[in-house]
Order: C-alpha cells, then structure tokens, then sequence
C-alpha cells in the first residue's frame, strides 16, 4: 500500500510535506504520530487514536519521527520537563491557524523549571502558541542541543500576566534558529529578555515583538556567544533609543543586528557588544569623531552605521567616508606605510608597497597616454627617449640601453636611383666610423654603357679621398648584380658579381675595415651615369659614442 494512502502515515514522509501552510524543511522518513487534547492516555498515536500530549507522543518516538498536534489542541504544562524533546530529529508541528493552533499554557509549578526542554539535536518545534499561567515566567522553554528550530508565538495573558523570559538556551545550542512572535502589552509589567543566549553560536534569530522589555529582547549572558545574527520588527515600549533591543551583558560575543523599531520610528544595526544606533542619516549628529574609540552615542548615527563594516576587535573608518576612501577625492585621511603582501597585513599597505616599488618619493611619472605596457612592448613605446649614459647610480634602464644601441654594429640603405657621379651616398654625424661591408645593389638593368662605380669620402676635417678602385664595366648589369667593396686596400676595385651573391671583407684575405671620417661617402661614376638604378647598403660600427649615419 502506499504511504500517502494510509490513514495513519505510519512510514512518514520521505519526500518531506506541508501542512496547513507549515512547510517541514526535513525529509522524515520515521513514523507519524498525532496529538490531540480530545484523545485518551495510552492512545496508539494514530489520527483516530491520537496521543493525550506531546510528551506521550515523543515517549513513544523514533529518531526523526513527526509528531502532528491537531488544530484546537491544549495542553498545561505543570512541572519542569512536562515537554522533555529528547529524541533526535523529533518535529512537533502544530496544525491551525490563529487561535486554532496548538495552546500551551505554562502553570506556576513551571515557573523557571523549563516547562518545555528540548535536549536532543535536530528537533524543532513549529506553529504552536505559548502563554503564561502566572506572571514573570522564566524559561518556558530551554533548548540545550544543537540544530534546532523555534518557530512559536507567546502570548502574554495580561499587563501583569507575562512572561519574564521565553526562549533559554545552553552554550550547547549552536546552529539553533529562533523565529519568536511576542504579543506583549505596552504597560504594565515588563518582560526582562525574551530571549537568552548562553553561549550558542551560529544562531539566527528572527523577531516579531511587541510589549515591553526592562533589559532588552535579545540578551547575551553567562557565555560568549559567535556568530549570531538578530533581524525583523521591535516595538519595545519606552525605549526610543536602540538600547534595549539587542543587549550584549556578556561583552565579547560577536552578534550582528539589523532591526526596525516601531518605537523609535526608524532601523538600528550593529552588533559585537555597541550599543546600537540609528542609521537614519537624516539625523547625523556633530560627534562622529567619537566613533574612532568606540564610544559611538545615540547622536553619531553616521559613524554607527559606518561602525556595522568592522568587527569588535575591527578598526574603524576615520572621518572620511567609505565612498571618498573607495573612489571620492577624501581618499584615506592617514595612509598606512608600505608592506609586503602577508598575513595581517592590509590591502593599503600592499598598495603603498607596490607603488614604492613603481615611483618613490620626487620619482617620475609615466607619460601621458603612455602605459607601462605601451612602454615595455606595446606601440606608443617611450615618448621621449632619453640620451645615452654608461651604467651607474641614478642612471635609468633606457639610457643604458641607448648606449648599448650606439656602441653596436649598424646598418644603413639608401635611396634607390640611377648613379651619378659625385652624388652623396651617405652621410656621417658625430665621428669616424669603420665601414664593416659596403655593396652596392642592381635594382633596375642597365643598358650597354660601361660605367664603373667607385666610393669616396669627403670627411669635414680633411680632404676627399677614393677608398677603392674603380669596378669593371657596369654594362648590361641585370637586376640583382651585385658591386661588393673588398676592401684589401684603399685602391682595391670592388669586384662585381652578375648572379647576386659575393664575398665582402671575410674573403679569402680579410683586412680590417676601413676608417671613414664624419662626413659624406659620395659615388664616382666613371663613364657617364648609369642607365639602370641602383640601391646602396652599408653595414658600420660607430667609433666615437653618439654617431649617426643616414
């Protein structure tokens, strides 16, 4: 047979199920078990047999079993552990809405006994009711394991009926989650903390009160508490200030709350033991500097909700805001000294680290439009290269470079055109060089004319001068022939190869290269110019530092 088919649900629900509108969050795959003030003591538990109570019930549970409490069912809970939950994973779940819900009322010989104890881990309590049968009623309910849920209503009787404390819980208790609806009354007698917290952690707490409470709704006691967040609606009669709603009595928990206070007419968030203010920033006061010593007062609302970003032990902002720091012209009123990136060290000092590392001090900035890519190997390169400089202290990286360049082999080419005689080839600034190759190319044939070519030099300083003999005839020179400087002497005629390929200085007897003062090597044409166009290409090495060929 199937479960969902069976009367009774006797296997659970394995694939979870909502009832009345009350989701069960968990996937119960034990027995189910009804309750109903309508039924009988020693009851099977069944829909048409339920159980009297929900202690009965729970007497007779499994490990995540589901107790369901029949709409309009009421118990009195007399005595300390009149509800002990001390099976793991055991959901009560109330049936009914409004008043129909399940109704517990708590008996005087309850009064600080916790009437409802919940000791095993895993287990909630959903869409039930809890009321006061005397007035100031400690600890109705007390939860003392981990992983649990509340999801209740409590319900003060009277302006002098009401319960002093509803929810307790044991340093045991983390991971519980607390959603607390508290109808109270505005006069009367007043509620000390509906809700304490001995040392849970990672405990959410969700609030609907209204009433009135002397020390505050959430209050942390005895233990430490971590990581616990507080959030929904206070209304707290009498206090308009933010400093009975979340009230760290135990200073140290680390808490956070962010809560909107019907009484005060506006939202209070902090936590970590401040006492809380408003971050209605319409309201901002002239003492936000008290802020940077932790004294923040109900007037610095400003620096409060600023205060929210950093823990307890935390620093906070300095009298610039967050967005001047972040991305305004405030930016940090007092930067940190540099450091290198490690544990507990933080993001400005890293910033301050790296920059150092880039400009220090009066050091030069890039460019504009200029990156440190564009620089190093993108195309805007360096605007303005600076002159050579041999290596030493305070010389950049670029002038060593431009040295370097001016102290290497170099080659030149000139303008492709006919030759003419005196026509001047290259010309040569800043000192003497030492011609390492020098050839002249067939761009175009020539026609029949036996011209010749030969080189000179017209040095400044000095006299013109032939460095070479003339070559054989030109004529009939094709395309790709080639006039190739030996350079064995200054009256050696160049030889003159038709195929394009030749031996330059590294022939069969190879001589040093030959010394040409600044000035211009010009060409000597012997017979006429030539019909044909020709281009030359001269490979040199500098003699003197800043020489320049063109």
């Amino acid at each position: 047979m199937n479960e969902n088919t069976h009367a009774n649900y006797t296997h659970g629900f394995t694939g979870g199920v909502t009832i009345r509108g009350v989701p069960i969050l968990n996937t119960y795959s034990g027995n189910v078990r009804w309750v109903n003030s309508a039924g009988s003591p020693n009851s099977a538990g069944t829909f048409q047999r339920p159980h009297l109570t929900v202690d009965a019930a729970i007497n007779g549970s499994s490990v995540n079993d589901l107790i369901i409490c029949k709409a309009g069912h009421v118990e009195t809970l007399v005595a300390s552990g009149a509800v002990t939950q001390d099976v793991a994973g055991v959901a009560v779940i109330g049936l009914g809405q409004g008043s129909r819900r399940p109704t517990f009322t708590f008996t005087p010989a309850a009064v600080g006994t916790n009437g409802w104890a919940i000791s095993a881990a895993g287990c909630s309590v959903q869409n039930i009711i809890g009321k006061p049968g005397l007035d100031a009623i400690t600890n109705p309910f007390n939860v003392s394991a981990a992983s649990c849920l509340l999801d209740i209503e409590w319900q003060d009787a009277s302006a002098t009926l009401e319960a002093a404390t509803v929810v307790l819980t044991t340093a045991a208790a983390d991971q519980i989650s607390i959603n607390l609806t508290y109808l109270g009354f505005t006069a009367g007698d007043a509620c000390v903390a509906p809700i304490k917290l001995v040392g849970a952690t990672d405990a959410r707490i969700k609030l609907d009160f209204y009433g009135k409470a002397s020390t505050a709704v959430v209050n942390f006691i005895t233990t430490l508490s971590s990581n616990v967040d507080v959030r929904g609606y206070v209304y707290n009669s009498g206090t308009t200030d933010g400093s009975k709603l979340v009230v760290d009595t135990i200073t140290g928990s680390l808490w956070y709350a962010e809560i909107d206070d019907g009484a005060a007419g506006t939202k209070y968030s902090g936590g970590s033991g401040s006492a809380l203010a408003a971050d209605d920033l319409s309201a901002v006061g002239t003492t936000a500097t008290a802020a940077a010593t932790g004294a923040v007062t109900t007037t610095d609302v400003l620096m409060a909700y600023v205060k929210q970003l950093v823990t307890q032990t935390g620093i906070e902002l300095d009298t610039n805001t967050l967005g001047a720091i972040l991305y305004g012209t405030g930016g940090i009123a007092t930067f940190p000294a540099g450091a290198a990136a490690a544990n507990a060290v933080s993001i400005a000092e890293v910033l301050r680290y790296a920059q150092e590392n880039i400009i220090n001090g009066t050091g030069t900035v890039l460019d504009t439009n200029t990156s440190l890519y564009g620089v190093l190997a993108g195309a805007t390169g360096i605007p303005t290269f600076p002159a050579a400089a041999l290596p030493a202290n305070s010389v950049s990286i670029a002038e060593v470079l431009r040295e370097a360049y001016d102290q290497e082999d170099k080659c030149v080419t000139n303008t492709t055109a006919a030759l003419v005689n005196s026509t001047t080839l290259f010309t040569i600034a800043g000192g003497p060089i030492e011609i390492l190759s020098l050839v002249a190319r067939c761009v175009t044939g020539n026609d029949g004319t036996a011209s010749t070519l030969q080189w000179s030099a017209d040095p400044t300083d000095g006299a013109a001068a032939t460095f070479s003999g003339a070559s054989a005839s030109l004529a009939n020179a094709l395309a790709g022939a080639l006039v190739i400087l030996l350079g064995t002497a200054l009256t050696t005629a160049p030889t003159v190869t038709t195929t394009g390929v030749g031996l330059s200085f590294t022939g069969a007897t190879p001589t040093t290269g030959i010394i040409v003062g600044a000035g211009i090597i010009t060409s000597v044409i012997g017979t006429g110019s030539t019909t044909g166009t020709w281009q030359m290409h001269m490979r040199y090495r500098p003699l003197a530092r800043g020489v320049t060929v063109t």
